[in-house]
């Protein structure tokens, strides 16, 4: 459900406010620019800590859709979510606050490659929805959304990488959700900063199309073989979600496990 909302101060994009997995999280966000979508609620599920006390980071959170999904599932643990943009960035404090999660879920703003020192090596888990378009691709008329899809060429994949590989402590876990032409570049920059374990989880749109996304998940400093999991098909051929695609929809979780690593 959306419901438009006037700017709070003259000069201000106009927000609306709206809710995700069934109504469990309500947000503010921008109508013009990158607005909530599947992306966003695919990574969240997948996000599965090993211990309930566990550090997470949420890079370039956006309005908090990731990390709100994430806590909202878990009901565990303590997220960091860091956002450049300022009016995101005060979009996300105030999502957090009417999400009352401002226990365990802190708002940052600031710039993924320019993170506090503090931050360096204290996460079990980093992951993001980063802009993963190449600048050669149709840009989009809104510079708010050109600078979502896109960050204006600014860091590349491979920035976003190495600055959640330095954010991360070592055996921890990275996950990304990137359009599946570009899993190649991730792939890369993963094993040029030490991860290993890649995991790959393509998402179809249809059973008898392309892949059109990929999460892909891998751990700091541990050597391990890449897997491809079968994946997840979203939609049915009336373009109606799949059973699998609802139960995620609607605040369930992704697990994705290595096959070295499942027996143990």
């Amino acid at each position: 459900m959306t419901r438009p909302q006037a700017p709070d101060m003259p000069g201000q994009p106009a927000t609306s406010s709206d809710s995700f997995l069934a109504g469990q999280i309500s947000v503010c966000q921008p109508v013009d620019g990158y607005r909530i979508g599947t992306d966003a609620v695919m990574l969240a599920a997948s996000i599965n800590p090993a211990k309930k006390q566990a550090r997470l980071l949420d890079m370039g959170a956006g309005v908090g859709a990731v990390a709100l999904a994430v806590r909202q599932r878990l009901g565990f643990g303590h997220i960091t979510a860091i956002e450049k943009d300022p009016f995101c960035a005060e979009l996300l404090a105030k999502n957090i606050a009417q999400n009352d999660f401002t226990d365990s879920l802190r708002a940052l703003a600031g710039d993924i490659t320019q993170m506090p020192p503090m931050l360096g090596g204290s996460f079990d888990q980093v992951f993001a929805n980063p802009p993963f378009h190449h600048a050669s691709d149709k840009q989009p008329r809104s510079r708010r959304r050109s600078l979502a899809h896109n960050g204006e060429g600014e860091v590349s994949l491979s920035d976003w990488v190495a600055s959640g590989l330095w954010a991360l402590r070592d055996r921890g876990r990275i996950t990304f959700i990137i359009r599946a032409d570009r899993t190649d570049e991730v792939m890369a920059a993963l094993r040029d900063g030490g991860a290993g374990e890649i995991l790959l989880h393509p998402l179809w749109s249809y059973a008898d199309s392309p892949a059109v996304r990929m999460i892909i998940t891998a751990r700091k400093g541990v050597k391990g073989a890449m897997a491809l999991l079968p994946g997840l098909v979203l939609h049915r051929p009336s373009g109606a979600l799949t059973p699998g695609a609802q139960k995620i929809m609607k605040g369930g979780g992704l697990v994705l496990t290595h096959p070295a690593t499942r027996h143990l």
